[in-house]
């Protein structure tokens, strides 16, 4: 039994292999991208959707050229809410560079405005976010959280050649320098300097590099 899986195995390897499987799926990535295309704001060249989740207020996002959208992810700029306390209106902005890759399942939310520079890449399951669902103060927790206004504490501002790991959150409000790496797990509720490392909840400034030289 062992050995006629071997050959089964073999056999489908050889009529189906991994590398003609991967070209297939930029293919329909591409294709697909061209489908969405006309729903953006803006889109360069070269763009890939692999199989997306949620997209929503596509006319409020631009894409840069040679982007990467890996499988599940969430794009969504929303330009109304429909809260217990009436309906909101905004103005949202998605801003993505060029040669940026976005991991499986990654979420990026705006209300407000979200700029991601050239050359950011992420891992699985990223959040960046500029808005929540209402305050804290006592008159807005009483509410289910889906009954509450939107709010955003700022924009999100993500500068040049970013590396955010797998299952970072950034938060409203936060600014982001060219050449961060955001480690794993960390969430970000203050603005990181360039060419730093932040990690932990909250995050914290663990390494910057200055003059060369990493100092921690």
């Amino acid at each position: 039994m062992v050995f006629v899986k071997r050959i089964l195995g073999r056999m489908s390897r050889f009529l189906w292999p991994y590398w003609l499987k991967k070209r297939i799926q930029d293919i329909r990535a591409s294709l697909r991208a061209e489908w969405l295309r006309p729903d953006f704001k803006q889109m360069g060249a070269g763009v890939l959707f692999y199989r997306p989740g949620t997209i929503l207020g596509q006319e409020y996002i631009s894409i840069g050229g040679r982007c990467g959208f890996e499988e599940g992810v969430f794009l969504t700029a929303w330009d109304a809410y429909d809260s217990q306390t009436g309906k909101q209106l905004f103005n949202p902005s998605v801003e993505i560079g060029d040669n940026c890759h976005f991991g499986a399942w990654n979420h990026i939310t705006a209300i407000n405005r979200i700029v991601i520079g050239d050359g950011c890449l992420t891992g699985k399951w990223v959040t960046i976010t500029d808005n929540s669902h209402g305050d804290t103060d006592p008159d807005s927790l009483g509410l289910p959280p889906v009954a509450r206004s939107l709010v955003s504490k700022g924009p999100v501002m993500i500068g040049r050649n970013v590396w955010i790991g797998d299952k970072a959150t950034i938060l409203p409000g936060v600014t982001i320098g060219d050449g961060a790496v955001i480690a794993a797990n960390a969430v970000v509720t203050k603005d990181v300097p360039a060419f730093s490392v932040a990690a932990g909840v909250p995050a914290r400034i663990v390494s910057v590099i200055r003059n060369g030289r990493n100092e921690q």
